[in-house]
């Protein structure tokens, strides 16, 4: 009984170191400099890779949250963190494209098994302690370690490549995933909660009934619908700026120190918007048309004083990230949690495929100026939408 209560105690501060040891990523500052100096693959190899993980997440993330959901939250979690370092192992140890393709199948297997199951045991364990209204404020605590984490390893990664080699960042990012599994032994899978009847004929019925089911629930629920468009809007945000920043910073620093400071300070740009998250709630929809606006505004300006606007679409993007996952927390049941989580995201994926590959041609053969004006009129004219259809839906109401 003693023991049940002090892990209990330990279990939210558990859950938030683990995102704070996962963010710990020393390669994520430095990824594009190895692969364009050590493998010699430019903007549409990386666009491969990008598709490539994206594709893997798109058939793999439901799935791997069904599993979870019936499996255990925790167990998923501990795949999760093995399947990332065994990523950090085959990425840093690659010499070929091909071999980095592979590690990236095990970078993907890391976000399906991580990404919908961490928010889902993080809601159920705050909801065990009669809690989930401070959701919100603790998820978005959890980020804001994460992103430090990011932020602290993405600067030093500059210093350390400098030192040790550019394989070294992806080998050194062993460690905070070894001091993330044994952080989740101070975690426990919360009590499973039979707060839907739907949900636990669900899970008595099979896999493929659970699959089928998380569709469904987002097919016929308008909030979670909202929150879907939402999420795709984040998506189409989201991806080419991880995924493509760097190339701004080498255009506009080519030293390899200046590019991992830069990439970590857009990390702590996230943290600094789910930090204000904490504080305060905005409205998604506004700060997603103000985002799109940033996005043409940066890539017209296409100098250092671009810079300025790539740190507010980064502070927006934590806002805007936090208010949707309360919100797509709060409508969906406990017994489907993060399968249901996985469904929302599923259509963001599909979209942004295609979306890269386009964004990636035209970064290489005009310039990455001109792809970030292409996506930041492709994220206005959404959020725009957005904007109308979520007015119409209150006013209906």
């Amino acid at each position: 009984m003693f023991k049940r209560k002090q892990l209990s105690s330990v279990q939210i501060p558990g859950l938030i170191a683990l995102n704070f040891f996962v963010g710990f990523v020393f390669w994520y500052g430095i990824e594009k400099i190895f692969l364009s100096s050590e493998l010699n693959i430019g903007a549409t190899g990386i666009a491969a890779i990008v598709a490539l993980y994206i594709a893997l997440t798109l058939i793999l993330d439901v799935p791997a949250s069904v599993i979870a959901d019936r499996w255990g939250r925790k167990r998923m979690l501990v795949v999760a963190i093995i399947c990332f370092i065994l990523a950090n192992i085959v990425l840093g140890a690659s010499s070929t494209f091909v071999m980095y393709l592979l590690g990236t199948v095990f970078w993907a297997l890391f976000a399906v098994s991580y990404n919908g199951t961490y928010e889902a045991i993080l809601f159920d364990s705050l909801k065990e302690q009669q809690r989930e209204k401070a959701f919100q404020k603790v998820d978005a605590w959890a980020r804001l370690f994460f992103m430090v984490g990011i932020a602290i390893s993405s600067m030093a990664s500059g210093f350390l490549v400098d030192q040790l080699g550019l394989r070294s960042a992806y080998f050194l990012s062993i460690i905070p995933f070894v001091f993330a599994l044994g952080t989740l032994l101070l975690v426990r899978e919360p009590r499973v909660h039979h707060d839907d009847d739907v949900a636990e004929d669900v899970l008595k019925r099979g896999y493929i009934t659970h699959l089928l089911h998380a569709f469904k629930s987002v097919r016929r629920s308008p909030q979670l619908l909202l929150v879907a468009f939402g999420m795709i809007i984040l998506t189409f945000i989201q991806t080419p700026m991880y995924e493509f920043n760097q190339y701004v910073y080498i255009e506009l620093f080519s030293v390899p120190t200046l590019v991992g400071i830069f990439g970590g300070l857009s990390g702590l740009m996230l943290a600094v918007g789910f930090l204000i998250a904490i504080k305060r709630t905005f409205n998604p929809r506004i700060l997603l048309l103000l985002v799109g606006l940033a996005i043409i505004i940066f890539a017209l300006l296409a100098n250092n004083a671009s810079l300025l606007f790539i740190s507010f679409t980064m502070v927006s993007i934590a806002i805007i990230e936090n208010g949707l996952q309360t919100q797509l927390q709060h409508a969906t049941n406990s017994r489907t949690r993060a399968s249901v989580t996985s469904a929302v995201l599923f259509a963001g994926n599909v979209l942004i495929v295609p979306f890269v590959v386009f964004f990636s041609f035209v970064a290489q053969n005009n310039s990455i100026w001109l792809a970030y004006l292409i996506e930041g009129g492709v994220v206005l004219a959404l959020s725009l939408g957005y904007f109308i259809f979520t007015a119409k839906r209150k006013r209906s109401t």
